[in-house]
């Protein structure tokens, strides 16, 4: 399916007038000035080593901007990366995405360290509910793996993992929630309810998915307490819905969700 590129984040390239006795503007100030109307503020991750960024960059940069906050200034010729991710119940997969061509520039997989704690969603459930620290144990274990991906992956392409500036995440709905840090027990429980059924958006950094400091992660919504956003990501990637004839839309890994 041919998808028209239009990523939420978008990339200008900025050249800024050096402070001196005459202009004694903050360098938050002189970067919002030359951004206009693109930008209204500047997330705090990226205040943080602004200063430092600019000044080493020679006043020159990329402003990367999502939802007219400003998210970075990476250096001039550096890429701007989205990784894409599907965190499956035996394997994950993991993509580079340039952002602003659509090309993926890099791809890698590996199994899910979860399953040593179980090889299905139940069993991983259980292990959440029955041990003090399990929630919080499959979730650092996965975001440890989501890490050595994202080095590898960038490794590949010679790119820093500060140029990922954006992610989203699929997984089923047990996945999605382990990811998220987010209580699983009523999943196991008649009448299998998900915390959270509407998409979200959390930052990289509270997660510990060693990104941009700033960027930020899109998890799609879940259907139900089995079926989670991996379907729903199947379902726009097969474009389905603009079709009106009759369609079977078979999602098939370690569990496997219909929709028709």
């Amino acid at each position: 399916v041919d998808i028209a590129l239009d990523p939420i984040v978008s990339v200008i390239d900025v050249t800024l007038p050096v402070p001196d006795f005459e202009d004694l503007r903050s360098d938050s100030t002189r970067l919002l000035n030359v951004l206009g109307t693109a930008a209204t503020s500047i997330d705090y991750a990226a205040l943080i080593d602004l200063s430092d960024r600019l000044r080493a960059q020679h006043w020159a940069g990329r402003a990367v901007i999502r939802d007219r906050v400003v998210m970075a200034v990476v250096p001039l010729q550096s890429l701007v990366l989205g990784l894409a991710v599907d965190v499956g119940t035996t394997k994950l997969a993991a993509y580079l995405i340039d952002l602003e061509s659509g090309a993926t520039l890099a791809r890698a997989g590996a199994m899910n360290p979860q399953i040593a704690y179980g090889e299905d969603v139940i069993s991983r459930i259980a292990y959440a509910n029955q041990n003090p620290n399990g929630r919080a144990n499959l979730q650092h274990k996965l975001i440890e793996s989501l890490n050595k991906l994202v080095g590898e992956l960038c490794a590949t392409i010679g790119a820093a993992r500060e140029a990922v500036v954006e992610a989203v995440i699929v997984g089923n709905t047990a996945m999605h929630h382990l990811l998220a840090g987010l209580p699983v027990h009523q999943l196991g429980t008649s009448p299998y309810v998900p915390a959270v059924g509407e998409a979200l958006t959390v930052r990289a950094s509270d997660l510990g998915l060693k990104i941009s400091p700033a960027a930020q992660i899109y998890l799609p919504p879940n259907i139900a307490g089995f079926v989670g956003a991996d379907h729903v990501a199947m379902l726009l990637g097969a474009d389905v819905c603009h079709t009106d004839r009759t369609v079977f839309a078979i999602d098939i890994g370690t569990n496997t969700e219909i929709s028709v």
